[in-house]
């Protein structure tokens, strides 16, 4: 009794121990392999119950797969990597675990493998007619080990067998056109090549001439007469160029006063004893084999002014006169600064300079200096003949006297003149009061008359006061209206002066004009309008837009600060009918509201109607190929795609045939039951919805066609068919359909990873690729939209791209981008798959799912 209740107390304990793996230290240490070999890693376990093996790198488990195998049973794991790759390098981590815990170990591999091709370009520093010297940058990818050496070889372009080059590339044949290419050499071996793209001729380089004019030529040489002009310019070329000066249309050679040197890259012109006729501007050329160029050099020599021009009698008054004149053609080289102006009777010798008591306010005098050319010369007495000279000056002296002729101071008539006291055009805020003045000159007292242009009738508001040298105007209480020219005009028997004055007034805007709606859906609307006729004389900043339900007949705002022409309303109910009224707004204030017609919150699209029977084609055993046309009405939407349905004849229940909808119109239905009859009906989908089912296709019954009468009955079915969808034929090949399930599966600042299904239909060849292209995302403006073809780029260009997966890099995150993917068979492209939304980079935490 004793020993059975011992047996029972020891059979009913479970023992349990915690795992232990037991690993070479080596692999702990790490390993290093040469890519293609294999890499294998055991480890010994031990524990209770048994444990189990788990091996991760770089957080993803490895699972046996391809040339990857896992070999693990109670006591023992092994993982091996056949023909391993410079991928296969990182920390491998073996975690083995039980009931008990669990153990870890990280074992170090590194694949070795010859080094990347050279980074490119390879570029060509110099050439020679027997050496060149090239450069190119380190791979990017060593192997795993540091770059010992290259390898540089060359060869004649029209020979095929390459040469290698032991110091520098020289020994070359002149005239020879040679081609490049280098590899990087590391302890593994030599490296992939990189080849000068275009062939080198080896020959002497030319290099068209630069010229550079010294820094105290370079934007004038000013010199005093007698001394000498020295001007200083480099060049680079090569070879050597021919260099030329010359001074409008005349070469200049070396003579007694003129000296050219050319110490290339220094070239000097250099004139002795300079003249006033040596002043303007130099032109420097060089000229080789290689090109030409050329640079201007501006030369001033200063001199005393030449004498001043058309000196004459202006008017004259009976105890006044004024004299004008023009400026010197000659200033010497430099600002005239003032005139001189002196006066005498005839029957006096000597000349008096006159006093600087002149008012007329255009010319400014102060302590003697006139620097107007016209003077006016007042308390002079009538009927006496006077005689005037004036002088020029600048810094270099004062030029020779220029006299008049005897001038007879008596009265004369003279035309009005009117001086307007502003300048641009006066704006004024609506209701506060306008104030123009003019200065009046004329002989005898002119009449002054303002009136506002394109209008008639007296303005009750407006004021004008005239005296002997002013007149006033005065417009109170302005209006929007009011804004125009104002003309003035003052007339004697001489004649008479007009002058203007441009008047705004500010005011709120007008209304908006053509409020239309468009877009009218279940829940949104787009309100359009086009701006005030009148903007009220400011920019017009925003736009008041608001919403009233008619059964209701209270407004809200919908949007206080809209800057556009147009606004999209949503958040509408559905039956329900609205009014808008859109106010424009302006620094002024807000203008009055324009109201639109009672809209109704609707969808303006249908499902689109049913297609008409599909037709059987291509039928055998467990397969058929079932066609269809669109339906005559598509809803006013496009049709988006299809859902093919099947039943046996005698069944009830129509079952999809996919999934998804059918972006093609043509569905190869496959899994049937062979000699069993099948009837198909589609329906047709757009963006309002799926419509009504076509009426069922006749039955068909799945079975291999059998002699040579039943294939040319089949076939005389498949032309028929093809002509009544008006295809092309369906016995031939055709290009596939659009890929599938497009979206993104992974996301960086500056990449995005896309993945995508294989297409449904395949036009009866494989899949042989895809290509990928993406554009950056435009924002529009109003109602346009963008050109569906403008911008893309293809994405995948270093070749054919054969998996459903793609990664995208070097993306701006501030950027959103669209894209679209197409499938490729040997007949030619898919239509696109294009992405739902446009999406821009950017980094993705943990656990995610697009």
């Amino acid at each position: 009794m004793f020993l059975i209740c011992i047996i029972k107390l020891f059979s009913s304990t479970v023992f349990v121990v915690p795992p232990i793996v037991e690993v070479d230290v080596k692999l702990i240490e790490g390993i290093i392999v040469k890519a293609g070999s294999t890499i294998r890693l055991p480890a010994i376990m031990r524990g209770l119950p048994v444990p189990t093996a788990k091996w991760v790198i770089d957080g993803e488990e490895i699972k046996s797969e391809g040339n990857t195998k896992i070999d693990t049973d109670n006591f023992s794991t092994v993982l091996s990597i056949a023909d391993c790759t410079r991928h296969h390098t990182g920390i491998y981590i073996l975690t083995v675990s039980n009931s008990a815990g669990s153990k870890t170990v990280s074992l170090n591999v590194t694949v070795l493998d010859v080094p990347a091709a050279p980074i490119g370009p390879v570029n060509i520093l110099e050439v020679t007619p027997d050496s060149m010297v090239i450069e190119w940058r380190p791979p990017k990818e060593d192997g795993g080990s540091p770059v010992m050496n290259y390898i540089v070889e060359k060869r004649e372009s029209n020979k095929e067998t390459w040469g290698g080059v032991s110091s520098g590339i020289k020994g070359l044949t002149e005239g020879t056109e040679y081609r490049f290419r280098v590899k990087a050499v590391n302890m593994i071996g030599e490296g992939e090549t990189r080849e000068i793209p275009e062939s080198v001729i080896a020959k002497d380089i030319v290099i068209p001439p630069e010229i550079e004019v010294d820094a105290t030529c370079r934007d004038r040489v000013t010199v005093r007469v007698g001394h000498n002009i020295n001007v200083v310019a480099y060049v680079k070329a090569r070879p050597d160029p021919e260099i030329t000066w010359s001074k409008g249309e005349s070469v200049l050679e070396k003579d007694k006063r003129t000296t050219l040197t050319n110490n290339f890259p220094v070239v000097q012109m250099r004139i002795k004893e300079a003249t006033r006729a040596d002043h303007g501007k130099y032109i420097l050329k060089a000229v080789n084999e290689a090109g030409e160029a050329s640079a201007t050099i501006t030369v001033n020599v200063l001199d005393r002014p030449g004498h001043c021009q058309n000196l004459k009698l202006t008017y004259v008054t009976k105890n006044s006169c004024m004299v004008s004149w023009d400026a010197p053609e000659d200033n010497g080289g430099t600002e005239i600064t003032n005139y001189i102006v002196e006066c005498r009777e005839p029957s006096i010798r000597a000349w008096s300079m006159i006093s600087s008591d002149c008012t007329n306010r255009m010319v400014k005098v102060h302590e003697g200096v006139l620097k107007g050319t016209f003077f006016m010369v007042d308390k002079c007495v009538e009927n006496h003949t006077y005689q005037f000279r004036v002088q020029s000056t600048n810094d270099g002296g004062e030029s020779a006297w220029v006299r008049t002729s005897d001038i007879l101071v008596k009265e004369e008539v003279q035309k009005p003149v009117l001086d307007l006291k502003f300048v641009g055009t006066i704006v004024v805020k609506a209701g506060e009061s306008v104030r123009l003045e003019a200065g009046l000159r004329g002989k005898p007292q002119p009449e002054v008359t303002w009136v506002k242009e394109k209008t008639t009738g007296d303005n009750p508001r407006i004021s004008i006061d005239t005296g002997h040298d002013y007149s006033k105007f005065l417009l109170t209480k302005t209006k929007r209206s009011d804004t125009g020219k104002y003309v003035v005009t003052a007339t004697n028997s001489a004649g008479s002066f007009t002058a203007y004055a441009n008047v705004t007034v500010l005011d709120i805007p007008g209304p908006v004009r053509d409020l239309k709606i468009s877009g009218i859906s279940t829940d949104k609307c787009r309100v359009v309008w086009d701006p005030p006729e009148d903007d009220g004389g400011c920019e017009v900043d925003s736009y008041i837009l608001e919403k009233c339900e008619t059964r209701r007949m209270v407004w809200s705002t919908y949007s206080a600060s809209v800057v556009t022409n147009y606004c999209n309303v949503t958040r509408l109910v559905e039956g329900n009918e609205y009014i808008f009224r859109v106010r424009a707004e302006n620094k002024m204030g807000t203008g009055p509201p324009m109201e639109s017609k009672p809209i109704t919150a609707k969808t303006q699209y249908n499902r689109p109607g049913p297609p008409d029977a599909p037709e059987v084609t291509k039928i055998g055993k467990d397969e058929m190929t079932v066609v269809w046309a669109p339906p005559e009405n598509d809803g006013g939407k496009s049709i988006t795609g299809y859902i093919l349905e099947r039943k046996e004849k005698r069944a009830v229940r129509w079952v999809p045939v996919t999934k998804s909808p059918i972006s093609e119109r043509r569905m190869k239905v496959t899994n049937l039951i062979p000699n069993h009859e099948y009837q198909f009906r589609v329906k047709a989908e757009n963006q309002v919805g799926l419509g009504e089912p076509s009426k069922p296709s006749r039955p068909i019954t799945a079975k291999d066609p059998i002699g040579v009468y039943n294939c040319v009955f089949f076939f005389l079915i498949d032309v028929f068919i093809c002509f009544k969808l008006n295809w092309h034929c369906i016995c031939h090949l055709e290009p596939p359909g659009p890929p599938g399930s497009l979206k993104v599966v992974d996301s960086t600042k500056t990449s995005i990873t896309l993945s995508w299904a294989k297409p449904v239909y395949d036009g009866g060849a494989p899949i042989i690729g895809y290509l990928v292209e993406m554009r950056d995302k435009v924002q529009m403006e109003g109602e346009q939209e963008r050109d569906p073809e403008e911008g893309w780029k293809k994405c995948n260009t270093a070749g054919q791209l054969v998996i459903t997966e793609f990664t995208m890099i070097n993306l701006d995150e501030r950027q959103e981008y669209e894209f679209r993917v197409f499938a490729q068979n040997q007949v030619g492209m898919s239509r696109p798959a294009n992405l739902k939304d446009a999406v821009s980079p950017k980094d993705i935490h943990g656990k995610h799912l697009f």
